[in-house]
């Protein structure tokens, strides 16, 4: 059984105005663009989950579940910090690590 991070379940309840807490994974949430778009930056600023405009589409964020399973798929899907590092070839890159003369 998939498991809802507690802290997209606490941001939920919290920001669904006068709606009560979450009790059931399959309850709608009932959000309307704003609070999606606030949904979204919160996942991806204090949860580190990037959604992508291919995955913005109501059917992700229908209910806890949804939004759930959407990030297992970015758990499962993100690339192993090796291949993160590495930079692309032609794209500058710099550092703010002064280098040791």
């Amino acid at each position: 059984m998939m498991e809802i991070p507690h802290k997209l379940k606490e941001y939920i309840d919290n920001n669904r105005g006068s709606l009560p807490p979450i009790t059931n994974p399959d309850e709608p949430l009932q959000l309307d663009s704003l609070a999606l778009i606030r949904l979204v930056a919160f996942l991806d600023s204090d949860m580190g989950i990037r959604v992508a405009d291919e995955e913005l589409v109501a059917d992700n964020f229908t209910t806890l579940r949804k939004v759930g399973e959407l990030i297992a798929t970015k758990a499962s899907a993100a690339p192993s910090a090796e291949a993160k590092s590495s930079p692309q070839e032609g794209i500058p890159t710099f550092s703010t690590k002064p280098e040791n003369t």
